[in-house]
Formats: structure tokens, C-alpha cells, sequence
């Protein structure tokens, strides 16, 4: 009896310490680290999103991506992902479809999601309209979908996140879907601290929380400033677990016809992120920082704790 005892005892402090560890020390760190995935969003959408963001992976600093299932150029990305299994890549869950002249719908059956389509069958542009519109058992019905198609064409989902932020609404009923299908899934989802207050009181919480996350404003449009945000950016960041996210693409026409008559997050913006974070600048400051390039795919390793 006394040696169960004891066992218990020794498991019971075990938990204990675990539970006082931050999240760099979980991962392996000094509790001081600086610690940051630099995530480029919107794989899926065109061929030089694609192109540009498989580069940023394989030659620059980027070390993680997020997919759009519904877009026209995932099947690009799944022969991708299969053929590069060690890198990060998650499902960036779309219930929108900005663009002018480039639009998309659901990937479940259109009488099942009624409520998510605009008058002629494309997501909403914005998450408002989806919101004003939107029944939640028919956004649940259209994120499953997505991400069981993902996994179905052999994709290995690292992490969740939202497209637009539509799944942080001020309604807690959409985190609170977007962290049940992280745990339902075995997949973490993208959530900091900001982002998990939404939840309400019926927070189902987040197993893993993201100290900050970044992304360059609307005001950084031109070069000189972006490459100043992002620079400044690494330089000052503190002790934590961050996310920088980005959009990679080159400036062609093929991007510049999808960000027709929108200017941010468009063709110049994603080759500047591009740039970047693809460039010996870049590279220098992180090193010169000791800013340690984390994964999903660690991170995920600790939702069997």
C-alpha cells in the first residue's frame, strides 16, 4: 500500500509541474524562449499562391501553411502535402470568398448549406454577411466537410485556423465549434489568448494557447514599410510562442486577376511578403534575435499530455 502510495504521489506532483510549465518548456525550450511559426496563408487559391508559398517553405524562413479546401488549385496542394509530409500544413477553414471575380462555394452538397450562399450559390465576401445569414448546424455540416475532404485526398492536417477570423465571432457558438472540431479531429487550432475569450461560458478552451499573433496592417501596404513592420516585429518580440501569418504569392498576372480592384492582401502585398521573408534580411534577425522557428506538428504532439 504504501508504494501505490507513493506512485500516486509522484504522479500527482509530475501533473502538477507539468501544469506550471509555459508553453516553450512544454515544447522542449528554456521557459524564456522566443519561439515563432511563420505561417503563409491561402494555399489553394491560385497556382502562384502555390508556387511562391512551397518556395518560401523550401528556401526561405516560412515553415508552415494553411489550406483553402473549396479553392480551385487544392489539388495542386495535396500532391504537395503527399509529397512532402514533414511539412506543416493545415486547413484554413473558408466559410467566405472575397474576391471580385474569383469565387468559390461549399464543398458539402449546396441543399445542405443554404444558408451560407449568397443568390447565386458562392460564399459571402465577408464574414458579416455570413454571420447575418449563416445557420451554425450548416457551418458545422460545411467545416467538417472541408476537412474531411482535406484528409481524403491525403493531406495531414497540422493545426485549424479560420479564413477572414469568421470563426471569431463575437457569437461563441462559432469558437466554440472551431475548438470542438480541433478536439473531435486530434488537430489544434489556432487560438490565443484574444481569440479564446470568445468562447463565453460555454468555452470548450484550447489544450494549446498562442501567445501573440502577428500580420502586417492595412496602413504597411508598400514595400519599404512592410519589410520595416515585419523587421521591427521580430526584433522586438518577447519570450513566447507567436505566430507571424503571411501571404506569399508572386506578382503576375494570374494573382493580379484574382485581387482585381482589391488592394490588400493582393498581387504587390503577397510578392512583399514573399520577399521577406525569403530574404538573407530575414534570415540575419532571426538568428541575430535567437528566434527558434517552431511547428504545428510539435505543437500538436502535446494534446496527448
Amino acid at each position: 500500500m504504501k508504494n501505490i502510495l507513493l506512485i500516486a504521489y509522484a504522479f500527482l506532483i509530475g501533473v502538477g509541474l507539468n501544469a506550471q510549465k509555459n508553453l516553450q518548456e512544454r515544447l522542449g525550450y528554456a521557459a524564456d524562449a522566443k519561439l515563432l511559426i511563420i505561417h503563409a496563408d491561402d494555399l489553394g487559391v491560385v497556382h502562384s499562391v502555390n508556387q511562391a508559398s512551397f518556395k518560401a517553405m523550401e528556401e526561405g524562413s516560412v515553415n508552415s501553411a494553411s489550406i483553402m479546401v473549396p479553392t480551385p488549385w487544392l489539388a495542386e496542394v495535396a500532391d504537395y502535402a503527399k509529397a512532402n509530409p514533414d511539412h506543416d500544413m493545415g486547413i484554413h477553414l473558408t466559410l467566405t470568398s472575397e474576391w471580385k471575380l474569383l469565387r468559390w462555394g461549399p464543398v458539402a452538397s449546396r441543399l445542405e448549406v443554404t444558408s451560407l450562399l449568397d443568390a447565386n450559390g458562392y460564399f459571402y465576401p465577408d464574414c458579416n454577411e455570413l454571420w447575418k445569414n449563416a445557420k451554425i448546424e450548416e457551418v458545422e455540416i460545411e467545416l467538417r466537410a472541408q476537412i474531411d475532404k482535406a484528409i481524403a485526398m491525403g493531406i495531414q492536417p497540422t493545426h485549424l485556423d479560420s479564413h477572414m477570423g469568421c470563426l471569431f465571432s463575437m457569437d461563441p457558438r462559432y469558437y466554440q465549434l472551431y475548438t470542438k472540431l480541433g478536439e473531435e479531429y486530434g488537430i489544434p487550432t489556432m487560438v490565443n489568448q484574444q481569440i479564446k475569450q470568445l468562447g463565453g461560458e460555454g468555452d470548450l478552451g484550447s489544450k494549446v494557447v498562442i501567445d501573440q499573433i502577428f500580420g502586417a496592417e492595412i496602413q504597411s501596404f508598400d514595400d519599404d514599410a512592410m519589410a520595416k513592420y515585419y523587421a521591427d516585429t521580430l526584433k522586438s518580440l518577447n519570450p513566447g510562442v507567436h505566430i507571424m501569418i503571411i501571404h506569399c504569392a508572386y506578382d503576375n498576372m494570374e494573382s493580379q486577376g484574382m485581387s482585381f480592384q482589391h488592394p490588400y492582401w493582393g498581387a504587390k502585398w503577397r510578392q512583399n511578403d514573399y520577399d521577406f521573408f525569403t530574404s538573407g534580411e530575414c534570415a540575419k534577425i532571426l538568428e541575430e534575435e535567437n528566434i527558434k522557428l517552431v511547428t504545428w506538428k510539435e505543437i500538436g504532439k502535446l494534446l496527448d499530455e
